[in-house]
């Protein structure tokens, strides 16, 4: 007659100490479940990461982009994703969705280079006038000969000569050794009818070839 109570006393008293104990087998488990999903969870990712880079990396734009797609259905705060497909959808044409992609980046984070994409994708919907003011902020972020030439490129696109040339003679400042931006000046000041400024920097042009 006692031992069933026993029996059941002992089993009410497990059972009391699992659920009290801080180490709870079934929690445990559990546990252990959810960590097993995030696990699979990352390496679903890295595998598209993985296979959106190789489809990039050999021009296949359209298995790329949807490839970054599913990256950002995992993942809608990868940068990196958005940042490829701005310049999958700039391959294809694809301006105004790539404008959005960099949008969406420069809410979060804004690079320079993120910036003279920006101002490209601007140009080419014919968005000049903001396309300067993207290439503007980019040069205050990070200065290059390559994006002083670009912004005095559109100035030219622009019809302002002025500007044009004072983004020539910024660009030599930056880098005095830089022979491309002295035949710039040269051709801005011959084109101008200024044959007198244009053989003096054709002069520095020599210097620096000899």
């Amino acid at each position: 007659m006692y031992l069933p109570l026993l029996i059941f006393a002992g089993l009410a008293l497990l059972t009391w100490r699992l659920t009290r104990s801080s180490y709870n087998q079934l929690a445990h488990f559990l546990n252990t479940g959810s960590d097993n999903t995030a696990v699979t969870h990352e390496s679903e990712l890295e595998r598209l990461i993985d296979s959106a880079t190789r489809y990039y990396s050999q021009g296949k734009w359209i298995a790329a982009e949807k490839a970054y797609l599913k990256v950002l259905k995992l993942d809608h705060k990868n940068l990196p994703a958005y940042r490829r497909l701005a310049l999958i959808y700039s391959h294809l044409h694809n301006y105004n969705d790539a404008i959005e992609c960099l949008e969406m980046v420069m809410k979060k984070e804004t690079t320079a280079a993120d910036l003279q994409n920006y101002a490209t994708m601007l140009f080419h919907i014919k968005k000049s006038e903001k396309a300067i003011i993207a290439l503007q902020q980019a040069l205050e972020l990070e200065p290059t000969i390559a994006r002083f030439t670009a912004l005095a490129k559109l100035y030219k696109l622009q019809n302002e000569p002025q500007r044009q040339l004072e983004i020539l003679l910024a660009a030599h400042e930056f880098d005095t050794q830089d022979q491309d931006s002295i035949k710039l000046i040269v051709r801005w000041y011959t084109e101008n009818n200024e044959t007198d400024q244009a053989e003096r920097w054709r002069g520095k042009l020599i210097e620096k070839s000899s």
